[in-house]
């Protein structure tokens, strides 16, 4: 059973992580252009890779392809009630462009870049691991389908810049779609199909050793993108803006306690529950600004956005965590 020390400790340590990224951005020994690389190795080569070893690390269980549809109703459920909440609360500003960012900010959560990696970090039992990877795969693929949807309909307010391309096209989308069919149709890692010794499993071997070694960049390349982010924002409006603290807060408070008080009584099993908790707790995702810079936008503000939820984040997570084994007796 985890506790608020734990939480609490695994969000310090995994942060640290961005701080040689502040540090090489700092000293211009990373280019300018340096986060938007490190992001797109990360979306395009370590997490699609990520998502595919973790599927090969576990065999056909019904309960987990069960469980997956789970974990991807309760986080569709838990982004239409934000959206319908951040449409509510900010529909005297509705035409303002700094405000659709906010919307944007307050609901989509950086499950990818740190929600994945918090939970490696968590977790370490490696069969364990593998399981709750695969329920992130499916977060992240809810993620991107509403991200290409809802959240350029948010940003633009237009619906002819919402593609159907960008959504098949995108590398975690068919990341998931290759393991999956290749999970419900051999029914076990390809690992199995060879015999200890022969030159087959050897090849299988050394090939997954590869891919994991390519996987395992996840976590410090996203941080890495982090730190950058933390060295270039604009100070005076981390401190002063209070649009970044509106979105914050309606970020790291409301959506977690939706998402705490959905999962906290239905009957489902632990692994979804923290999964899907904590992967909706996370700060603002990072696309934000990757979104602003595309359409035109205050990609600025973003930024500030995403890293003042990010170090507020430290304060969030293991609080959030508390209220939920503490007041509502849920542990996991």
């Amino acid at each position: 059973m985890i506790n608020f020390f734990d939480v609490f400790i695994t969000v310090i340590f995994l942060l640290a992580l961005a701080i040689p990224g502040f540090i090489f951005a700092k000293t211009k020994m990373f280019p300018k252009t340096a986060s938007e690389t490190l992001s797109t190795i990360v979306l395009y080569g370590c997490q699609p890779i990520l998502i595919f070893t973790s599927f090969q690390g576990c065999a056909f269980n019904p309960d987990i392809g069960l469980n997956m549809l789970i974990v991807a109703g309760i986080a569709v459920i838990v982004h239409l009630i934000m959206f319908a909440l951040v449409k509510l609360v900010f529909i005297k500003w509705q035409k303002d462009d700094k405000v659709k960012l906010v919307k944007y900010l307050s609901v989509f959560s950086n499950c990818g870049f740190m929600g994945l990696p918090f939970l490696q970090a968590l977790f370490t039992d490696a069969s364990l691991q593998a399981e709750l990877v695969i329920y992130c795969a499916v977060v992240l693929a809810v993620f991107n389908v509403l991200n290409w949807t809802f959240g350029v309909y948010i940003i633009t307010n237009d619906k002819k810049e919402i593609s159907a391309k960008k959504i098949l096209l995108n590398p975690v989308i068919i990341a998931v779609a290759i393991s999956l069919i290749l999970f419900f149709a051999m029914q076990k890692p390809f690992i199995d199909f060879t015999t200890n010794g022969t030159v087959a499993y050897k090849i299988v071997s050394k090939l997954m050793t590869t891919l994991n070694f390519l996987s395992n960049m996840v976590t410090p390349l996203s941080m890495f993108v982090i730190g950058i982010r933390l060295a270039n924002i604009s100070w005076k409006g981390l401190l002063t803006d209070k649009w970044a603290y509106i979105a914050t807060a309606v970020k790291l408070v409301a959506m977690s306690f939706i998402t705490m008080f959905l999962v906290a009584y239905l009957p489902i099993a632990s692994t979804i529950r923290y999964t899907v908790f904590f992967l909706l707790s996370m700060p603002s995702a990072t696309s934000g600004a990757m979104m602003a810079v595309q359409y035109k936008k205050d990609s600025d503000f973003a930024s500030v956005g995403v890293v003042l939820s990010t170090i507020l984040s430290i304060a969030t997570l293991p609080l959030m965590y508390l209220f939920m084994s503490e007041v509502l007796g849920i542990t996991i």
